[in-house]
């Protein structure tokens, strides 16, 4: 149930961090424990299909009212309502026909659909611009209460949301705070 921020320059590791918890790779010494986790790469995954299939990818038996109330919770729902065929929209390869921000909210909505105990977000509002930005993150926050959240980031402002800030130099973890610390303050 923990928010936690990896912090570090572009290189430094966080992307490779995320991809060891997510099981995507493998350590090459010692062991990777973690919760089944759900991950929002940097890049916004969409595929050349309907926004209905896009989204059953988390959660294959859900029906519209689950489809529909994701895409509500990440900001998208009445955006996709206008459109002549709804959920069976048909998207381009990478979400074409989307807007980037609206891409990354049904990236987000389908990470909402996701039972999985842990989400993992690698620079989950890269490209968005600040209002956009911090409306994703709220609710963002609001669909994850009770899971554990990993956000790789370069922003403060998602730092300074999280419980803790795990700082990464070189490939590996060079510090870590709590929030209302001292050194949260200076990470």
């Amino acid at each position: 149930g923990e928010r936690v921020a990896l912090i570090g320059a572009s290189g430094s590791g966080k992307t490779t961090l995320l991809s060891l918890v997510a099981g995507e790779i493998e350590a090459s010494a010692g062991q990777v424990a973690a919760l089944s986790g759900s991950w929002m790469t940097q890049r916004t995954e969409l595929f050349r299909d309907s926004v209905r299939d896009n989204l059953l990818l988390a959660s294959p038996h859900a029906n519209d009212q689950n489809l529909w109330n994701a895409l509500d919770a990440a900001g998208l729902g009445s955006d996709i309502r206008v459109l002549p065929q709804g959920l069976d929209t048909q998207l381009g390869e990478g979400g074409l026909g989307l807007s980037g921000g609206q891409a990354r909210r049904l990236a987000l909505a389908r990470l909402m659909l996701s039972a999985a105990d842990c989400w993992l977000l690698d620079e989950a509002t890269e490209g968005l611009d600040a209002d956009v930005a911090n409306d994703v993150l709220k609710r963002l926050w609001d669909a994850s209460e009770g899971r554990t959240l990993v956000l790789a980031t370069h922003w403060r402002r998602e730092a300074e949301m999280t419980d803790r800030v795990i700082w990464m130099e070189q490939g590996r973890i060079a510090g870590q705070a709590l929030s209302g610390t001292k050194e949260f303050a200076q990470a």
